[in-house]
């Protein structure tokens, strides 16, 4: 479906949020607003998704439309949040219906956008502009900072546009990793300000992660998060990079490489998707040289400040234009409420996953995913439960990375507390069940 809204029923509500970025500290992404979207690289919350306004029509129900839109990225140091998009009405006609959520526009979004400019600060994403720590720019448009790439990892399946594919197998360790075969594992994180004993902590449950750059955090760019077994994954963040740079960064034990981040926001990657169709060649030529299975631009629900509010639109039309280009995997971002009016508390992103099942039929990456409005860890947790439990068990769903390790623009979302320390909430994403093909 190219247009988000014509299946409303079944993404009832949508909150999408921008990717946070992280540089070689990483940044970390926060939820938006809902109404207009946008944010900043990851600017704490942009606006919500567009296209959440209520359907007319039957009263007494929400009219169809989205919830909560998410869509900023954390702020990066030095930048400070502006404040997010502002809240969208509710729907015309009618006590809220399935979920009880907010129409035209959804529920407000939890913090600002990016400041232009800012630097990241640690577990902030980059605001547009604003240069990543450690590292290379993350303007917008820019590179990230020091990130790396991962370890091995499965291959997706490869396809033509939206060629049939399997979904794409986890990461497996990389060399001096634990000694369970990881080559199933799905789980991830989307952080990167990691210290060894981060990694430690997290390496029990996570076997992937990624930091918005092309070379790993520089706390463990000496290798530790291959002792720990757990795979780094390259970015190529925006339009501003180069091909000879980027080889040379990425780490040699690395299998996979990410697209541009969010690029139909303008406080994001801020590329069109024409323009990603003509950069795409250069960056195949990356992943030929290092030998690396390639996943698309990642795309988030957008409700202001865009080049395109759909998603879904987005990625066709990339496609449409990249004529024989390799696009092993599609990479999606989600950010709903925690509460779907059910029993199972991940629904809308169940909705949202089924919505990009039904559009491609590539192995899907869910790179960045949260509930944004959760008043409590637990709260969070028990809507982590039931999507960790969904994504495990879906076998399009290649990998997922969860937002964030830790994040200054969304509450109760830390996977971590002290150096080295699993919050309730980090304990449980590290200890729930994987699929049977992975032996962590």
């Amino acid at each position: 479906m190219r247009n988000a809204f014509k299946t409303l029923a079944a993404l009832i509500p949508l909150i999408v949020v921008e990717p946070g970025c992280s540089e070689d500290g990483g940044s970390a992404e926060g939820s938006g607003a809902a109404g207009t979207a946008g944010s900043g690289i990851p600017s704490s919350g942009g606006t919500g998704a567009v296209g959440g306004a209520a359907s007319t029509g039957g009263a007494g129900s929400d009219g169809v439309g989205g919830a909560a839109g998410t869509g900023g990225d954390t702020v990066p140091a030095g930048g400070s949040a502006v404040t997010g998009g502002s809240a969208g009405s509710p729907a015309t006609g009618g006590a809220p219906g399935l979920g009880g959520s907010d129409a035209a526009g959804g529920a407000p979004s939890m913090g600002g956008t990016n400041a232009a400019g800012g630097t990241p600060s640690a577990g902030g994403a980059e605001a547009a502009g604003g240069n990543p720590s450690a590292g290379g720019e993350d303007a917008s448009g820019g590179t990230p900072a020091a990130g790396g790439e991962d370890a091995s990892g499965g291959t997706p399946a490869a396809g033509g546009e939206d060629a049939s594919g399997g979904a794409a197998g986890g990461g497996a360790a990389g060399s001096g990793g634990g000694t369970s075969d990881r080559t199933g594992c799905k789980r991830g994180v989307a952080y990167g300000y990691h210290s060894e004993a981060d990694m430690q902590a997290l390496s029990a449950g996570v076997s992937w992660w990624y930091n918005w750059a092309t070379e790993p955090d520089a706390a463990v760019r000496s290798g530790a998060y291959l002792d720990f077994g757990v795979e780094y994954v390259p970015m190529i963040w925006g339009s501003s990079f180069d091909v000879n740079t980027a080889v040379s960064q990425i780490p040699p034990e690395a299998e996979y490489l990410l697209g541009f981040n969010e690029p139909n926001f303008f406080s994001q990657a801020n590329v069109s998707a024409s323009e990603a169709a003509s950069l795409w060649p250069q960056v195949e030529q990356i992943a030929t040289q290092r030998g690396l299975t390639l996943v698309s631009p990642a795309v988030n629900f957008c409700g202001g400040g865009c080049h395109d509010t759909d998603p879904f639109n987005y990625l066709h039309e990339f496609i449409d234009q990249c004529t024989g280009c390799q696009i092993d995997a599609i990479a999606i971002h989600i950010y709903v409420g925690c509460n779907a009016g059910g029993d199972n508390h991940a629904q809308w992103l169940i909705n949202h996953v089924e919505t990009y099942k039904s559009e491609f039929t590539r192995p899907l990456w869910l790179t960045e995913f949260a509930c944004d409005d959760a008043a409590t860890m637990e709260e969070q947790r028990q809507f982590m439960v039931d999507a960790v439990t969904y994504l495990e068990n879906e076998p399009q769903i290649a990998r997922y990375a969860w937002f964030a390790g830790r994040a200054d623009n969304m509450q109760n979302v830390d996977l971590l507390g002290a150096d080295g320390q699993l919050t309730v909430l980090g304990d449980t994403y590290v200890n729930l069940p994987h699929n049977a093909a992975c032996e962590l």
